[in-house]
């Protein structure tokens, strides 16, 4: 090993590591956004989606741009958004899941140098938008394509985890053995000082703790069927019983809503559209109904956590390292629901239809086997190297004394983990239904703040009156259109 080649690239490794994570470049976004100032949210995104469009971030800042302009109702200008992150998520669905060249960059330097391929729940959410979209567009024959795709994306994801997970293990044997180490992560060596044990550093104890302290509060939530978003589907339900026009049109409806149903539980309103189905099914015909979907809150964002994790590297005086690891943090602060209410009737309380904390705590709980593999194999590299450099240069007192700083240098500014994450996203959807109003008017109630608002309902057999607000004090942000 060459001492000055391996200072070199711990001066690269500083460069890149030492710079602001996607947390941080999405502070003033995050700001504006929970502000519900969504105007200058949306000017945020779009300035950096142009600036970073040629970046590793590019796919996630179109996907905040389309996000930040649909909740502005600049419907054509979100189109044209996704569309960019869709060119993106094709590119790289046709690009081998492993380049070995970004991979090996990935160990010696850490995740955030390979570029961004978007989760499973990025994929279906970016589609169910885009058929929104289409939809208050007056465009829903586009938005039919647009819930195929969602529906594809869902059934894709299943397999694309389980090849990522063996392709994590793979490695993780193959730093165990030697055949991963500091120099390449394709090198045939097999000296002790360049293998690292990842097993063996995943069954200590003290490891094991930290890692439930940081994450075991994931095992107790409440899960969906694994990359199903619960929105998607119902939305997909109700377009085809609305503008369905074939027996199998109306079964794929009636299909998709029982879907829901069994994944949200006893919920009033998911029952009257699974019964609605059942009865158009037997040549019913489709009453007028209104759907009030409200998107309420902000969803998680990723922070680092500290733990320490055993080297097992021989020769080392340190037995143990703080790494980073990312860690969901929940936002707390957003309005539960509406209260909405036609004319003299009963008030009617929106109920739970999706979580999104859930959907995306789902996948990075899923994922995270992936990230710990992959962190302890940086690490155990990172420090393969140092102690290369440490033999290397151990006869010269000033050189040994230049390289112990270089690595110290090196370890600290590589030590990052992977914060990147669709911010815009919401919390939570929640809904409720009921028949059209002859005056064509309600009233939306914020159960957070008690402020109330007339909406106008257009002509039309299905009404959608889709509502937003950010956070718990935030103006609700309304749009009406038909399904039908």
């Amino acid at each position: 090993m060459k001492p000055f080649s391996v200072l070199g690239g711990a001066i690269l490794a500083l460069l890149l590591g030492g710079c602001a994570t996607y947390k941080d470049d999405t502070e003033g976004l995050r700001t504006a956004w929970a502000a519900g100032n969504v105007k200058q949210a949306a000017q945020i995104a779009g300035s950096n989606a142009e600036q970073k469009k040629g970046s590793g971030t590019a796919l996630l800042w179109y996907l905040e741009d389309g996000a930040t302009t649909r909740a502005d109702a600049q419907f054509d200008r979100s189109l044209a958004a996704f569309n960019q992150a869709d060119a993106k998520i094709d590119y790289w669905d046709s690009q081998p899941a492993v380049s070995v060249s970004a991979e090996a960059a990935a160990i010696m330097v850490n995740q955030t140098v390979l570029s961004y391929r978007g989760t499973s729940y990025d994929k279906i959410m970016e589609s169910t938008y885009q058929a929104l979209n289409y939809l208050q567009l007056g465009q829903p024959d586009q938005a039919r394509v647009e819930l195929n795709r969602a529906r594809e994306r869902q059934r894709a994801a299943v397999e694309a985890n389980a090849a990522r997970i063996a392709s994590a293990q793979e490695a993780a044997a193959a730093a165990s053995n030697g055949t991963l180490n500091a120099n390449s992560a394709a090198a045939n060596k097999t000296a002790p000082e360049d293998s690292y044990d990842v097993q063996r550093a995943q069954n200590d104890p003290g490891f094991k703790a930290n890692l439930q302290n940081a994450y075991g509060s994931l095992d107790g939530l409440h899960y969906y069927t694994p990359y199903v978003n619960p929105f998607s589907v119902f939305l997909e339900g109700i377009y085809f019983l609305a503008r369905g026009d074939t027996g199998a049109d109306l079964e794929r409806g009636r299909v998709a809503l029982n879907q829901v149903r069994s994944l949200t539980g006893d919920n009033p309103f998911i029952n009257a559209d699974c019964d609605l189905a059942d009865k158009m099914a037997n040549g019913a015909p489709l009453p007028e109904t209104t759907y009030v979907i409200y998107e309420t809150g902000m969803a998680p964002i990723r922070d680092e956590v500290r733990i320490d994790i055993p080297l097992f590297i021989v020769s080392r005086s340190v037995p143990y390292v703080g790494v980073a690891f990312p860690q969901l943090r929940f936002n707390s602060q957003y309005n539960p629901g509406l209260i909405v209410q036609a004319g003299k009737g009963e008030p009617l309380r929106t109920v739970l239809l999706c979580d999104m904390d859930l959907v995306i705590a789902q996948e990075f709980r899923n994922e995270l086997p992936v990230i710990i593999v992959k962190t302890l194999i940086s690490a155990g590299a990172k420090a393969a190297a140092q102690y290369g450099l440490y033999a290397a240069t151990k006869g010269n007192n000033a050189l040994s004394l230049f390289a112990e700083i270089g690595g110290t240098l090196y370890q600290f500014a590589t030590n990052r983990a992977d914060l990147r994450t669709w911010v815009t996203l919401p919390k939570q959807f929640v809904y409720c239904r009921l028949p059209t109003p002859a005056d064509r008017k309600l009233q939306l109630t914020n159960q957070g703040t008690g402020l109330t608002q007339t909406v106008d309902l257009p002509p039309g057999v299905v009404t959608i009156v889709y509502v937003k607000s950010n956070t718990f004090a935030d103006r609700l942000l309304v749009n009406t259109f038909t399904l039908r």
